[in-house]
C-alpha cells in the first residue's frame, strides 16, 4: 500500500466531508477512494471515519491522525510540485476565491491581462461571499475583507475597505433630509445579504456604535446590483469605497455620512486582504501571479 497516497486521500475526504466530493476533486471512482481509505484503516488498525448513508465524520482517532499528518502531507505535495516545475515552463492551475463584487469591478480586468501574457496557466476563479478555507478548499489565493486575518498565512492589504452610505443626487433632491445617522430610518435602504444573512448597518460617532437600520427596503446579494439601484435613484446603500469610487468621481452618487462613519459590523477595523500560503507562493505560477496582481493594483 502507498501510505502517502492513502493519507492524501484521507485528508481530502476529511476536508470535503464526503467520499463523492473528494472523489470528484481527485478524479477517482468513489469505490476506489473508499477502498484506499479502508486499506489505510486496516494498516493502522483503527477506524478513522464514521460512515452512514447521510453522514460522514472523523472518529476521535481519525481527528488525531488528521491533525498529525495534514501539514506534512500538504508540504510534501507542495515540495513535489515545486521541484517538478521546469525553469522555462509556466503552466498549471491557479485557484482563486474572491468576492463577486470585487471580481466584477477589479479582478476580471486583471485576469484578462494575465491570461494574455501567460496563456498556459489555467485560472479557476470561485466568486463567493462564503468565507473559504485556503487549505481545506484547496485555494491558492483568497480575496476577502476581515478584521482578523489568519496568523498562519500571508495577508496583504489590498484596500482599506472603508464604507459609506451613498445615494444619487436625484434621490436626495426628492427625499427627506439625510445628514445624521438617525435620519437613515426615514429612507429606502438597499441592503446586502452576505453568506451569514442580511448585513446590519452601524454608525460610529464619538467612539460609540449605533445600529441604524431595522427594516430594509430591498435586499440583494450582489453589490453591483445594489450600486446600480442606487444610481437609478431607488434608495440609499452602505457599500465599500472600492465599489462606488468611480461612480462618485462621475457624480452619479454622493457620500452621505460626512461627519460620522458607517460600517456593516460593530467594529470598523476591516480591510480587504489577499491571503495566501507562503509555501504555496514558491510555486512559479503562484509567484508570477502574485507579482503581476500587485503591480496591476498600483
Amino acid at each position: 500500500m502507498d501510505k502517502l497516497t492513502a493519507a492524501k486521500y484521507f485528508i481530502k475526504v476529511a476536508d470535503s466531508g464526503s467520499f463523492s466530493k473528494a472523489a470528484k476533486l481527485l478524479d477517482l471512482p468513489v469505490s476506489t477512494l473508499s477502498r484506499r481509505i479502508k486499506d489505510l484503516e486496516q494498516h493502522l488498525g483503527v477506524e478513522l471515519l464514521k460512515r452512514s448513508t447521510r453522514y460522514l465524520s472523523l472518529t476521535d482517532l481519525g481527528r488525531s491522525y488528521y491533525d498529525h499528518i495534514e501539514q506534512a502531507v500538504r508540504d510534501f505535495e507542495r515540495a513535489d510540485e515545486i521541484l517538478n516545475e521546469t525553469s522555462s515552463s509556466l503552466s498549471g492551475k491557479l485557484r482563486i476565491s474572491a468576492l463577486p463584487s470585487y471580481a466584477n469591478r477589479h479582478l476580471y480586468p486583471i485576469l484578462e491581462k494575465f491570461r494574455l501574457v501567460y496563456p498556459e496557466i489555467t485560472i479557476e476563479l470561485i466568486c463567493t461571499d462564503t468565507v473559504q478555507d485556503l487549505l481545506k478548499d484547496d485555494m491558492d489565493f483568497i480575496i476577502r475583507p476581515t478584521s482578523a486575518p489568519p496568523e498562519n498565512l500571508v495577508a496583504k492589504v489590498i484596500d482599506h475597505h472603508k464604507m459609506a452610505i451613498i445615494a444619487s443626487p436625484e434621490y436626495l433632491e426628492n427625499s427627506p433630509i439625510l445628514t445624521h445617522w438617525e435620519d437613515v430610518k426615514n429612507h429606502k435602504a438597499i441592503c446586502y445579504r452576505g453568506g451569514n444573512g442580511v448585513m446590519t448597518w452601524h454608525a460610529f460617532q464619538n467612539k460609540k456604535s449605533f445600529e441604524i437600520l431595522k427594516n430594509p427596503y430591498v435586499i440583494y446579494n450582489d453589490t453591483c446590483r445594489i450600486l446600480d439601484t442606487v444610481i437609478n435613484g431607488e434608495g440609499i446603500a452602505l457599500l465599500p469605497e472600492w465599489t462606488y469610487l468611480e461612480s462618485l468621481k462621475q457624480g452619479l452618487v454622493r457620500k452621505i455620512n460626512q461627519d460620522w462613519d458607517a460600517s456593516f459590523r460593530s467594529n470598523m477595523n476591516q480591510k480587504l486582504y489577499l491571503i495566501y500560503d507562503k509555501k504555496t507562493s514558491l510555486l512559479k505560477r503562484n509567484k508570477t501571479f502574485l507579482k503581476f496582481f500587485l503591480e496591476q493594483l498600483k
